[in-house]
């Protein structure tokens, strides 16, 4: 929601994708100067990413950057992991990004014109955490594939970089905060980030910025971490 915020108050027209139409509405209320057209999908649907780029040219009559931010963030130890979850995560974290930055580049090479693609990573692609194999390996899978594209779309003038967040203020852990023990769990993981906080929507926000506009005119296969310090290594505190 604070990404396609942002990007239409930078100018940007937009389109944003949820199954959720009630958090769409929240979505679109949101809009700057671009606007906000919604679009009602769920993304594990077969074609989803065809109407994703039919629906963009419908809307604007051109598609020129792709930010795959769609994910799920189930919990279950590897042992107990049902292979039903497994495709699930992948699916949306993963088989989705891919399959709808293909239906975009295709569009791109054909029209001759630039593209760029941001993947939303997450620093659990580079640092393990117990009870999220299958996420941790969806993030992991999205960073490759994030440098793969960008080695094979840059001749076709498509940029395709991902940003990694890390403990972030969202719905999940303002919940967290409201028991004694969610706010404990909390002090602890703070311990573990060097700059001793969280971050905000907004700033993942003005990074996916970043790397969609021509002030990362030269940036490609890259994931820039914005996770204050947490993948660079733990710092260890009382």
């Amino acid at each position: 929601r604070d990404i396609s915020a942002a990007m239409s108050a930078a100018g940007a027209n937009v389109v944003a994708v949820d199954r959720d139409a009630q958090g769409l509405e929240k979505t679109t209320s949101l809009a700057g100067s671009g606007g906000i057209v919604p679009l009602t999908l769920d993304l594990l649907e077969e074609g989803a990413e065809t109407r994703v780029v039919e629906g963009t040219l419908d809307a604007h009559g051109a598609m020129d950057v792709l930010v795959n931010c769609a994910g799920i963030f189930p919990t279950s130890p590897a042992l107990e992991l049902k292979a039903e979850e497994w495709d699930r995560v992948l699916g949306l974290n993963l088989r989705a990004p891919f399959l709808l930055s293909q239906a975009f580049a295709r569009h791109v090479a054909r029209a001759g014109s630039p593209g760029n693609v941001v993947n939303i990573a997450s620093s659990a692609g580079v640092i393990a955490r117990p009870g999220i194999a299958h996420y941790c390996a969806s993030k992991a899978g999205l960073m490759m594939l994030t440098k793969v594209l960008a080695i094979e779309w840059a001749e076709h003038d498509i940029r395709v970089n991902a940003v990694a967040p890390g403990l972030v203020e969202t719905p999940g852990v303002e919940k967290l905060l409201r028991s004694e023990e969610g706010r404990h769990e909390h002090r602890k993981k703070l311990t573990r980030i060097p700059m001793s906080r969280t971050g905000t929507p907004r700033e993942i926000a003005e990074a996916v910025l970043y790397l969609a506009s021509d002030a990362s005119s030269f940036v490609t296969g890259h994931t820039l971490f914005v996770d204050g310090g947490y993948s660079a290594g733990h710092t260890f505190r009382d």
